[in-house]
């Protein structure tokens, strides 16, 4: 062998023994099972997005379900259980009191995709809303929402007599004040638990988003739908990430996982969108009309709600309430003029980064 061949050789062998970087795996819980958009779309393109970011030096690996359920969250990102994952902040009255604000509001606001931009800018920008998160051991970094919530049931619904006695499950204080005021009995679930409840009749309907028929199979078990169109679900922090992760990562991974997770929720609030119009082609199921007697109540409702949203709030512990809800509402009709009609998920993503996080100092953001 020539010497030249021979010095090749050893090159090729010792490259060959080096070893080759590995990714640092976030350790992920999106939480609401395998058909869910946080688990088919959100939680992948996270984790797409951050590896493209950081060149492969992170990647993402989520599990749908089973790790945490929803209602261990808070204390599964605390104690690094899991690493990311999809806080439900009314599932936490007592701990997420000021970040939950926006919950109260979530009639206010034109769709899906403003609304979780302002809620996001809202608690990002918000220092008792970011002290719950610390005193929590956690770190948010963006809220998706829902399209608006329907009544979803196993017997028809079009006035508000037949929402009399009926045992409706319901996600958030506000659905449940809608409920009650209809005269019927609200009940709270995590959504994984639809399907079983309302195929052996415990409860008799939900209070969600059409998407949830395609994410929960509810086509199986619910035959209507009645249009009510009463706000969003705007409560699910879906990026919310560990404080023992976010320690050690450097405020370049940090922007790069904060930019990431802004495409997620992006893509997210698309997929609802897309979610809900395939639950109209689903057979069996009736799109109902709400009559005059169920809209006039939901106005009088919705009216009554917020005007007493000031001293609920107080109540759960919110200093000042009056001036941040004004501060939220300002919130959402900034981003009202700001997102535009047929604007792409990635073009959302960026103009939310942009606007929210890149004007952030992330190295001491979360600490």
């Amino acid at each position: 062998m020539t010497a030249r061949f021979a010095a090749l050789a050893i090159a090729g062998a010792l490259t060959a023994a080096a070893p080759v970087a590995q990714a640092d795996t976030i350790r992920a819980t999106s939480g609401f099972g395998p058909a869910h958009v946080l688990a088919t779309v959100v939680y992948p393109e996270i984790g797409t997005r951050l590896e493209d970011f950081t060149e492969g030096a992170w990647d993402l690996q989520d599990t749908p379900s089973g790790l945490v359920a929803p209602n261990e969250m808070s204390s599964g990102l605390r104690d690094g259980v899991t690493e990311m994952g999809t806080l439900l902040m009314p599932y936490f009255p007592a701990e997420f009191p000021d970040a939950a604000l926006p919950s109260e509001l979530s009639i206010v606001g034109s769709g899906n995709l403003v609304i979780s931009s302002a809620v996001t800018e809202y608690i990002a920008t918000c220092p008792d809303c970011l002290a719950e998160f610390a005193r929590n051991g956690q770190v948010y970094l963006g809220t998706d929402a829902t399209p608006p919530y329907n009544l979803l049931t196993t017997e028809p619904v079009r006035s508000v007599e037949d929402v009399k006695g009926m045992r409706i499950r319901t996600g958030a204080p506000l659905y449940a004040g809608f409920v009650e005021a209809m005269g019927g009995e609200p009940t709270q679930l995590p959504s994984s638990e639809l399907f079983e409840s309302l195929s052996q009749g415990v409860i008799a309907g939900t209070f969600s988003a059409n998407h949830e028929i395609i994410a929960n199979r509810l086509g199986d078990v619910i035959n209507y739908v009645t249009e009510v169109e009463e706000g969003v679900f705007n409560g699910a922090a879906a990026g919310t990430v560990s404080g023992i992760l976010w320690m050690r990562m450097s405020p370049e991974d940090r922007a790069a996982l904060a930019r990431a997770t802004q495409y997620g929720i992006a893509k997210g609030l698309v997929g609802f969108v897309e979610d809900a119009a395939k639950a109209r082609e689903v057979e069996g199921i009736e799109f109902i009309e709400m009559d005059e007697s169920l809209a006039a109540a939901k106005e009088a409702y919705n009216e009554e709600r917020l005007a007493a949203a000031a001293g609920i709030l107080t109540e759960r512990g919110v200093e000042d309430a009056q001036a941040k809800i004004d501060r939220y509402i300002a919130l959402v009709d900034k981003w009202e003029g700001l997102i535009t009609e047929g604007m792409t998920y990635e073009a959302l993503a960026e103009l939310r980064y942009d606007e929210i996080f890149a004007k952030i100092d992330l190295g001491a953001y979360g600490s």
